[in-house]
């Protein structure tokens, strides 16, 4: 119980200074440029430059000085062109920098807006339209959430000597979308299908399975800013383990099944940081289980420093259920997560804490308080 609660504080105490960390670290400030095809960030222009005139001189990149904010860029209304970096008055050479603020340019450099000129190669398009199959999600599943479809395994100890592996096989994709076309954050509606096991084996008994939890359910998201919505369906049962009977002869079985809707919001204060809340409210439900259920809770994932290196995170989860009472479970997680620039999953590695009520619904009147180390695969 003592390691439990130390590991516990210790946990806690590196969330509470990352979620602190926020107001005090130097978070990289997106600045957003328009044009016809649509919106980039203005921290996307080194590396856009160094494409675009890299491409255009036989693969050579040239690396250029920008301007320290986007208002040089409004006040700026002859932009070097691309195109011309490698003209012949240039003799086939692009400049060291792109010093245009401090120099006068040549003559014969045509003049075009930046924007216009790497806009283009932007991936993605603004432009809201039907999509059958699209990449990403409008609405992402909680970090900390127990129950969310995802890959991942967990492996901890809890407080009665017990030493245990969770493990789910599910995940969530978007089926039709009305929005922008992008991957990473994307704008508008859409028709999602989720679908998860989550079981739990028990690793002194052989890994034999204790009992697993069967969700699939449709969901509608929104996603507008830094404000996002979900409203759905989904059904929920639970199944006790054929190896856990014969080991428990007298153990009675439940048939806990909830066929739920779901609705939930969630919204990024800050680029870092998100908050969220959610209600179900079960239309059908046996074994023991009850209407209404909550969960609310806040993330944080730090910027990566470097283009494809990992980052610290550190999620919060907290939920109730009118089958126990509404006691509080309390799921902390912290650690490193990897996130793809383009599809916007994430392969996390971490710490996990929790304390309160099981989120396996088999046996969901026993408390339990664990201590372990997992690895969680986002969509």
């Amino acid at each position: 119980m003592s390691v439990l609660r130390s590991g516990a504080m210790a946990l806690m105490g590196g969330i509470a200074l990352a979620f602190a960390s926020v107001g005090i670290a130097e978070q990289p400030e997106i600045h957003t440029l328009s044009s016809d095809a649509g919106e980039s960030t203005y921290d996307q222009l080194p590396l856009l430059l160094t494409q675009s005139v890299g491409s255009g001189l036989g693969g050579a990149e040239e690396s250029f000085d920008l301007p320290a904010d986007e208002a040089s860029w409004n006040d700026y209304d002859s932009a070097v062109s691309l195109s011309s970096l490698n003209s012949p008055a240039n003799d086939g050479a692009a400049p060291n920098e792109l010093d245009a603020w401090s120099s006068d340019l040549p003559d014969d450099v045509m003049q075009q807006s930046v924007v216009e000129a790497i806009s283009g190669s932007l991936p993605g398009s603004q432009e809201r339209d039907w999509r059958l199959l699209p990449d990403g999600l409008l609405y992402h599943s909680y970090l900390a959430g127990p129950q969310e479809p995802r890959i991942s395994a967990i492996l901890f100890g809890d407080d009665n000597g017990g030493y245990f592996w969770d493990a789910t096989l599910g995940g969530r994709v978007g089926f039709l979308r009305y929005g922008t076309d992008d991957a990473k954050n994307p704008q508008g509606w859409q028709w999602d299908l989720e679908g998860a096991v989550m079981t739990r084996l028990d690793l002194l008994n052989s890994e034999d399975v204790e009992s697993m939890d069967f969700r699939f359910g449709t969901l509608i998201t929104w996603s507008e800013g830094p404000w996002a919505m979900k409203f759905g369906y989904f059904h929920l049962s639970s199944h006790v383990g054929d190896e856990y009977m014969i080991r428990n002869p007298s153990f009675e079985r439940i048939n806990y099944v909830t066929e739920s809707l779901i609705y939930g919001v969630s919204h990024q204060p800050i680029e870092p940081v998100r908050v969220y809340g959610e209600a179900a409210i079960a239309v059908k439900f046996s074994g023991g289980a009850k209407r209404m259920q909550y969960q609310t809770g806040v993330e944080w994932s730090s910027p990566p420093r470097k283009r494809n290196a990992m980052a610290p995170f550190a999620a919060a989860n907290f939920g109730f259920r009118e089958a126990t009472e509404f006691h509080m479970a309390t799921t902390l997680q912290a650690g490193w997560q990897y996130q793809g620039p383009k599809s916007d999953r994430r392969l996390r590695f971490g710490l996990q804490y929790g304390d309160g009520p099981t989120s396996q619904f088999e046996f969901f009147q026993k408390n339990e308080e664990y201590l372990g180390w997992g690895i969680w695969f986002d969509y």
